[in-house]
């Protein structure tokens, strides 16, 4: 077994000591972990009733312990895969999407390096895998390879996640732009329209991001994160009550309250805030410390 396959053989390998099957042996999944051994891999599936005939047999029962919803069955069978054939860029692909699929990034970022070490210029994978470095917050490493993909090619995800990493950095301006070109490739999508309006909320430019929540929520009215930051830009705005109402929709009324009340404050509307932050208190007087604190905050500002 060369270098490079058998340390990533050891990183997949970690799974086995996850995995819920009843049928393995906890004490031979520990050392087998420990070895490396594929040999003692292969008596592990044996002695589960996991053993395959080949690398299409491996896939077709992983795809189906899937669809099952048994998840570690699944793992175990794609490692198998994995084993009979490491370069097999089909298996590797499957691994890396239920990988991704169970938010084990660490495990899908191995999985589409050796990918991608094989196929470089495989545009596919490599937005893949710039979409996953972001939430591994690698954002330098995203920006390349989403980079690389619209240097080739118009494509909405590569642009609507250098648009993210944009706004993660503070370039506001730079993040509209990113969103604006993805809406231009794929309009009408209501993340791509929230994203507009918060680069541009980010940017204090609050009247130019009203129409771009206000269009995603039309296409799709139960877009909670979208009525959040429509109840946010409200608030900025001081459109008290539109902003209550919409936070009232994504949170319980104390809270409603509380984030009224505390924007209030921050705008300076002294007034406006107390009303809110005391409603929040009366709403959940023994268990809402954040309305208490934010009263105390503005006592002090008051004061001032």
């Amino acid at each position: 077994m060369n270098k490079i396959k058998k340390l990533t053989h050891l990183i997949f390998l970690i799974i086995l000591s996850q995995s819920l099957l009843t049928a393995c042996n906890p004490g031979n999944i520990k050392e087998a972990e420990r070895s490396g051994n594929e040999q003692e891999t292969e008596e592990i599936l044996q002695s589960a009733g996991l053993d395959v005939n080949s690398v299409e047999d491996a896939v077709l029962k992983a795809e189906k312990a899937a669809q099952n919803g048994n998840m570690d069955l699944a793992q175990l069978y794609y490692i198998k895969a994995y084993d009979l054939e490491p370069n097999n860029v089909r298996v590797l692909q499957k691994m890396a999407d239920l990988y991704t699929e169970l938010k084990k990034y660490d495990l899908a970022e191995v999985t589409l390096n050796l990918i991608l070490q094989q196929q470089s210029g495989d545009l596919k994978v490599t937005e893949q895998y710039g979409l996953l470095l972001i939430k591994l917050k690698k954002y330098p490493d995203a920006e390349k390879h989403l980079g690389q993909v619209v240097a080739k090619q118009q494509s909405w995800p590569a642009y609507n996640g250098l648009g993210i990493i944009a706004n993660l950095q503070g370039d506001y301006l730079k993040a509209e732009s990113f969103f604006k070109k993805a809406d231009a490739i794929s309009p009408n999508s209501p993340e791509l329209l929230n994203n507009i309006g918060f680069a541009l909320y980010s940017a204090d430019k609050l009247v130019e991001a009203a129409p771009y929540y206000v269009k995603a929520l039309q296409i799709n009215p139960g877009f909670k994160k979208a009525i959040y930051n429509y109840a946010l830009l409200q608030a900025r705005l001081s459109h008290y009550e539109q902003a209550h109402i919409a936070f009232a929709k994504v949170s319980s009324a104390a809270e409603a309250n509380n984030n009224t009340g505390y924007i209030a404050m921050m705008n300076g509307d002294y007034s406006e805030a107390n009303n809110y932050l005391q409603e929040a208190i009366n709403i959940s007087p023994r268990f809402y410390k954040k309305a208490n604190d934010n009263l105390k905050r503005l006592e002090i500002l008051e004061q001032q």
